[in-house]
C-alpha cells in the first residue's frame, strides 16, 4: 500500500515545487500614467450618463461609459499614451463608489504600444482605489496583479485621476 503512494506524493511534491518556482520567476512590472476625463455636457465630453433611473439626486443605479484619454503626466497637453474605455455603474447604495470594468488601450507608451490591460473591481469616491488587473492583448497578454487610482485634480468640467499598475505575465 505504502510503494502506491508514493509515486502521488512525488507528483504532489514536483508539481508544488515546478509551480512555486514559475511565480518566483516572474518579474513585477509597474506602469504609472494619469487619466484625463471631460465631463459630459461640455464639447469634448470622454463620458456620458447611459442609465439613470432617478429623479431625485441619488446616483445609485446610475451607468457611466467613458472614453478618456491616457496621458504621460498630469498637465492635459502632456503626451498621449492611450485611451482608457469602459464603464462605471453606480452599485452602492451609499454612493461611496461603484463598479467599474475599463480596457486600457495603449496606442504610443514604448514597448507596450498596441497592447491592452483589462482591469475590474470597485471605486471609491472619497479615497484611493485598488481594483484586479484581470488579462491583456499583444505584449501584455496573460497579464495579472491589481492597480491604484487617486483623484489628482478636479474642477467642474474635468478630473485628473493617477494610476500606477503592478503585474506580472505569465510565460
Amino acid at each position: 500500500m505504502a510503494g502506491k503512494r508514493c509515486p502521488s506524493i512525488v507528483l504532489m511534491v514536483l508539481l508544488a515545487c515546478c509551480g512555486a518556482s514559475s511565480a518566483a520567476d516572474q518579474e513585477l512590472t509597474h506602469l504609472h500614467f494619469y487619466f484625463h476625463e471631460v465631463d459630459a455636457g461640455t464639447p469634448n465630453a470622454t463620458v456620458v450618463n447611459v442609465a439613470s433611473l432617478h429623479k431625485n439626486a441619488s446616483t445609485f443605479g446610475d451607468v457611466n461609459v467613458f472614453d478618456n484619454a491616457l496621458r504621460e503626466g498630469p498637465d492635459p497637453a502632456s503626451r498621449l499614451i492611450g485611451r482608457a474605455q469602459g464603464f462605471a455603474v453606480h452599485a452602492s447604495l451609499d454612493e461611496s463608489g461603484g463598479l467599474t470594468a475599463i480596457g486600457f488601450v495603449f496606442s504610443d507608451y514604448g514597448e507596450y504600444s498596441g497592447s491592452t490591460l483589462a482591469t475590474q473591481g470597485h471605486f471609491s469616491v472619497s479615497g484611493p482605489s485598488e481594483r484586479s488587473i484581470v488579462g491583456g492583448t499583444g505584449k501584455l497578454r496573460f497579464a495579472r496583479g491589481y492597480m491604484t487610482s487617486k483623484l489628482l485634480s478636479s474642477t467642474d468640467t474635468s478630473i485628473v485621476v493617477v494610476f500606477d499598475m503592478y503585474f506580472t505575465l505569465a510565460h
